[in-house]
Order: C-alpha cells, then structure tokens, then sequence
C-alpha cells in the first residue's frame, strides 16, 4: 500500500512553510495622505499665519475636511457617533461667521480655541473615537486624545501611506514600465527641442530675444519672492499635514478609543481618596454660609422695599458683588467636579439638592444684577459676553438640580447648549450692535453721555486697518444721526478719530474714514464743532 507523502515532506522548510502576502493598505488611507497635502497647505497659508483677518478660505478648509473625514469613514465602514452632525455643525457654522464678523475682540480669542476643538471632536465622534461613545463629562479627555495622543501617535504614518501606495505601483510592471516611456519621452523632446531652439536662434535675432524673454521669465518665477514664500509655507505645512493625517487615519486604524470611559474611571480609582465624611462636611458648612448669605439678603431687601428702588439703591446692588457671585457658581462646579471623580461616594440626594438648588439662586441673583447694571450703564463687550456666560451656568446648575432627582445626561446636554449658544454668539455682530444700542439710548436720553471707551473698544477708533473700517463710517453715521458731533471739543473727538496735525480752529477740517468716505468737521473759535457731514469721493481719489 502506497503510503500517502505529509506536507511538506520532501520540500525545504522555507518552502513547506505558508506565504502569506502583506496586506495592502486601503485606498482610502491613500486618497487621504495625498489630499493631505494640499489641505495642509491651504490651513498654513491662509488659516495658520492669517493676517489679522480670515477669509473664506477656513470656511473652504472645513468643506473639505468635512468630505475628506466623511468618505474615509464611509470607505472603511465607520459607524459615527450620535454629536456627529452637531460638532460638524457648529464647526461648519462658525467657519462661516468668523470671515464674516472676523475674529470678535470681544471673545477674547475664543474663537479659534473653539474652532479648532469643534473639529477634533467631529473627527472622533465620526470615527468611533469617543472616549464615552458621546461627548460628556470626559469631554476634556477627547481634546486631550485627539490634540495630542492620536495625531503625534501617528505621526508618521502618513509617511508609511505613501512608501506603502508606491511600493504597490512598483508592483505593476505595466504601469512601471509605462511610466518610464513617459519620462524618457518627455526626456527626448526636451533635448531635441531644446537644440533646435539654440540652432533656430543663432539663425534669426528676433527669435533669440523671443528666448532671452522667456527664459527671463522663468529667472523671474523660480527667483522670485511668491515662489520662495510658497516653497516656505509648503515646507511648514509638511508637519501639519502630517498631524492632520495622524488625527483621522489613526482613528480610523483602531477600533476601540485610546483611552475610553471605563478604563479612565478604573485608572482613576488609585485616587479617589476623597472620604464621604469630608465630601459631606464640606458641602454642609458651604451651604450653611449660602443659607446665611440669602437670609441678609433677603433682609435688606424686605428693609429697602418700604422706601422704593431709588437710583443709588439699584446702582449699589448692580454694582456690588456681580463677579464674586460668579466666581462661586463657578467655585460649586469645580466642588461637584472633585467629588465626582475624587470621591469615594456621591452627596446625599437631600444635600445634593441643596446645594445644587442654591446654584440656581446664585445664577438668579447674578443674572439680576447684570440685568441692572445694563440698564443703568448700559452695554459693553464684556457684560454681553458675561450675560452669556451667566446664562450657560445657569442652564448647567438647572441641569445638576434635575439630575439629583431623575437620572439624565445631564454633561451631554450641557456641552451641547456651551456649544450652539456660543456658535448663536458668534453669528451676532456683538460690536455693531452693541454701539447702536448705546446710541439708541443717547439719542431717547437714558445716558447723558456715551462711553467713548466703549466705542473705541468695539471698532469706532482711527487705527482700524481693513474691512474694519466700514464700521467706522457706520458708526460716524449713526452718531451724525443721533446729534452727537454738535458742541464738541477736539479733545472729545481725539480719541475716535485722526485729528492729528489738524488741530487749528475756526475752520473746516475733514477727516479720512476709509476709501471713499470721510468726515467733515467745522469748529468755532473755542475749539467746538458747530457741524459735521459724511462725505464720499471716488475711490482712489
């Protein structure tokens, strides 16, 4: 009986050994590090370096990071999470108000803090990537893994994306050989036509000064200065690129989030040392001094209410205690915050509520204030923004005082009012609308005077640069409108407007606003503006 040979028998162990062939990488990651390129070039140029102003090109950017992400995802079957379309929103939304109102002072800066985190947590909430599979308390946690962990983790495998696309086209020996008939035709041309350009030229004058402008032509271009400047900023998007390629493809490589929820929370047990005692006793002696705070407040005002609101009493409320009561609102959130991730057990539902309860009553009587305080004095960039915040606390401290009582998510909703109010905010011209009300209030005589301080802050100043200066001619406008220019000294005009090197007085002196537009002052003898126009001229003139 024939006896059957093994595998492998008679062959080498090389040879008996299986070939398993390295797994090509998908297209979709090579689509990806190829559009990277171009979209790192476009962040550099026109988003990372802008000039005081943004244009539409962040509003293009996030276009087409959108779609890139989008297609990737759907290529490799990637289910998104459910704050997709609201990161994407907002994202998109507020890259089309920044080059429209520009970035606002008053913000502070925020905007483009936020812009950028609104695109990290698009990224991870598309790809799975959530620590919680949801933007929620661990929300800090999600910056941290895609600002840092994700992009610099896979920093170099953009790189690797496109040794692996060209070793592929190594592999096909058509298109390899293809392409090097390609070059060498390209080659060849060149040379011949290169030689018949010099033998042609030595024969006719005009066509060798045809060749000294072209080839001064070229001298210009690859000497000039816009090609070195972009061969600069190409060189500085290479690391961009790279970061922005590790941010999605390293999500998309994995199937689990670097870090989630679950493990965070049993890596934070070594520190939860807080005791429920301390947690307690802490909670119980900061709203027994609330308690006591409220009951004198509650007195002065039962004393006051017999003798009316008067002018000083409602001043001395807005005024005093506005951003300490803010600072305890906030001082409670962080108090919560500790005990949530530092405490062995959660508060007592009854002292919970209670504390949270006077959370609410905080934000009330803050919110009062403010509310005073405008209507005494009027607006400003910061009491509009602090009104805003205010207003965010409030819904949070709402939110924690129903969580006591039924189980809901509670951070989940919190973030997203944070989120979509700010983006509202930023849709609001606040500079414009800010002014008009002052003016508004000027013109009906609630003020006596406007804060030129305000102006200035919110744009109507001589050393606006820009788009900028069209809210000059529009603030002069409403100003002229509102009577504002007559009896004026120049030293209240200074501040505004250029009037330097034209101080004389006794005659008509105009001041420049933008292009076409400027502002015509007379002045007595005393130095007082008896008129003021708006005027236009052509541009240029």
């Amino acid at each position: 009986m024939t006896e059957l040979s093994k595998e492998g028998a008679g062959r080498p162990l090389c040879e008996s050994a299986p070939k398993i062939a390295p797994k090509p990488l998908a297209k979709a990651y090579l689509w990806g590090a190829a559009a990277s390129y171009p979209l790192a070039y476009l962040y550099t140029r026109r988003i990372l370096f802008f000039a005081g102003e943004l244009g539409w090109e962040i509003l293009l950017f996030a276009l087409l990071f959108v779609a890139g992400v989008e297609a990737m995802a759907r290529a490799l079957h990637r289910k998104a999470s459910p704050e997709t379309p609201l990161w994407a929103g907002c994202w998109l939304v507020l890259s089309c108000v920044m080059p429209l109102w520009g970035v606002q002072p008053a913000l502070t800066g925020w905007q483009v803090v936020v812009w950028h985190l609104f695109a990290i947590w698009f990224v991870l909430a598309r790809c799975g990537m959530l620590a919680q599979g949801y933007t929620g308390s661990l929300c800090f946690l999600d910056g941290l893994m895609g600002g840092v962990v994700l992009p610099f983790g896979n920093f170099f495998r953009r790189i690797a994306a496109v040794g692996a696309g060209l070793h592929a086209l190594a592999q096909h020996r058509v298109k390899l050989r293809q392409t090097a008939v390609a070059v060498g035709t390209v080659l060849l041309t060149l040379l011949l036509c290169g030689t018949a350009w010099q033998l042609l030229a030595a024969a006719d004058a005009n066509f060798a000064a045809l060749g000294q402008g072209l080839d001064r032509w070229l001298d210009e271009l690859l000497n000039s200065y816009r090609f070195v400047e972009t061969f600069i900023y190409f060189l500085l998007s290479l690391p961009v690129g790279a970061w922005l390629y590790g941010l999605v493809a390293g999500s998309l490589h994995r199937e689990t989030p670097p870090c989630t929820g679950d493990r965070f929370f049993a890596l934070l047990q070594p520190v939860r040392v807080l005791p429920a005692v301390t947690a307690n006793v802490v909670v119980g002696a900061l709203s027994l001094i609330y308690t006591l705070f409220f009951v004198l407040q509650a007195a002065e005002w039962f004393a006051a209410a017999p003798l009316g609101l008067t002018a000083p009493v409602a001043a001395s409320f807005a005024v005093d205690g506005f951003w300490e009561l803010l600072r305890i609102l906030l001082m409670n959130f962080c108090v919560l915050a500790a005990i949530r991730f530092l405490g062995r057990q959660p508060l007592p539902k009854a002292l919970a509520a209670l504390f949270c309860g006077y959370g609410v009553a905080f934000a009330v009587l803050a919110g009062a204030k403010l509310a005073t305080y405008i209507h005494l004095f009027g607006y400003t960039p910061r009491r509009v923004v602090a009104g805003w915040f205010l207003c965010v606390l409030a819904v949070w401290a709402v939110l924690l005082l129903v969580r006591v009582f039924r189980v809901l998510p509670a951070a989940r909703i919190g973030l997203a009012v944070l989120a979509v109010s700010f983006v509202v905010l930023s849709c609001t011209d606040l500079e414009s609308r800010i002014v008009k009300a002052n003016v508004a209030r000027y013109t009906a005589g609630v003020d006596a005077e406007l804060d030129l301080d305000v102006l200035r802050d919110c744009g109507l100043n001589f050393w606006q640069r820009g788009r900028d200066r069209t809210k000059v001619v529009t603030y002069t406008r409403w100003l002229l409108d509102a009577g504002w220019f007559t009896d004026r000294s120049i030293q209240d005009l200074l501040p505004l407007y250029n009037l330097t090197g034209s101080l004389s007085v006794g005659q008509t002196q105009e001041v420049e606003l933008d292009d076409t537009h400027g502002l015509r002052l007379t002045f007595d003898v005393n130095g007082r503006c008896t008129s003021a126009a708006l005027t236009t001229r052509e541009k240029g003139v």
